[in-house]
């Protein structure tokens, strides 16, 4: 008899977890800003498929050396799809929206544009 009651108990504890609860993720709305750069198409075409534009945006200013870094350990470590090329080209991308100020999490300061 106990073994029923606890197959009683699990079938409804498992009922119950799986109609858990949905979770509602506010819109995306960051973008890597548009520019003429050759690495600006690689990175909206790849990056955004495991993270938002925001993720770059919330880095602090990194020289390019240090992006190539971090897209060779999105290739290598972390299986992006991303071609050794496609790397270089969306780590110059980034460097080059950093230095101008164009990718941002926060706004430009008064007056700066």
């Amino acid at each position: 008899m106990n073994k029923i009651w606890m197959l009683a108990i699990l079938a409804w504890a498992c009922c119950h977890a799986a109609a858990a609860t949905s979770i509602a993720l506010p819109n995306e709305t960051a973008m890597y800003p548009a520019t003429s750069h050759p690495g600006y198409l690689p990175a909206l075409q790849k990056c955004l498929i495991c993270h938002s534009a925001d993720y770059a945006a919330l880095q602090p200013p990194l020289s390019e050396a240090r992006w190539r870094d971090i897209t060779e350990k999105m290739r290598l470590a972390f299986k992006a799809p991303l071609t050794a090329e496609e790397a270089v080209l969306i780590a110059g991308y980034l460097a080059d929206a950093q230095r101008q100020g164009v990718l941002s999490s926060r706004p430009p300061p008064a007056g700066s544009r």
